[in-house]
């Protein structure tokens, strides 16, 4: 797992010269965070923590983990969380950077694994309403529903000839 494409973007496995990027992509994603009435340092910190949790977290849940920072040019804009089990390719996490939001970045990385598999997961907030315009508009369908979470699946159609 060296590098590899989405489209017109690329990505390669992070590095340690990469945790700042991280560090920040993970605190934008938290807002709550960002609210406590503690010093930014504080939150910073506490986002480290959590981020590196997160991984420990996602490491011992999934056996075929990939993680993906994924870049335009040499810039990066998003990172990406997957695993593969049975046939099903599982989006862990997606997250894109502020600045690269609203161009393209979500959309070219999802419609790119949408080419190289036959079923997809993914799991997004319900208040996410951006993401959940995406996923609909890319074809997911909700497959179950709680209160903070949608749990989403898409699929390819068979073809059938004509």
């Amino acid at each position: 797992m060296k590098e590899r494409r989405f489209g017109r973007l690329g990505a390669r496995a992070p590095t340690s010269a990469d945790e700042a990027f991280l560090d920040a992509l993970y605190l934008d994603s938290r807002p709550d965070l960002g609210a406590l009435p503690v010093p930014r340092s504080v939150i910073e910190g506490i986002a480290r923590h959590q981020r590196a949790m997160q991984v420990e977290d996602y490491a011992r849940r999934y056996a075929a983990l990939e993680t993906w920072l994924v870049t335009d040019g040499e810039v990066p804009v998003a990172r990406i969380v997957l695993a593969r089990s049975d046939g099903v390719l599982r989006v862990v996490d997606l997250s894109v950077a502020p600045a690269a939001r609203r161009k393209g970045i979500a959309g070219g990385i999802l419609g790119a694994l949408q080419d190289e598999c036959v079923r997809m997961t993914l799991r997004v907030r319900t208040g996410n309403l951006a993401a959940r315009r995406l996923y609909d508009r890319l074809g997911f369908t909700p497959v179950r529903v709680d209160d903070a979470t949608l749990e989403l699946e898409w699929g390819q159609k068979e073809k059938h000839p004509g």
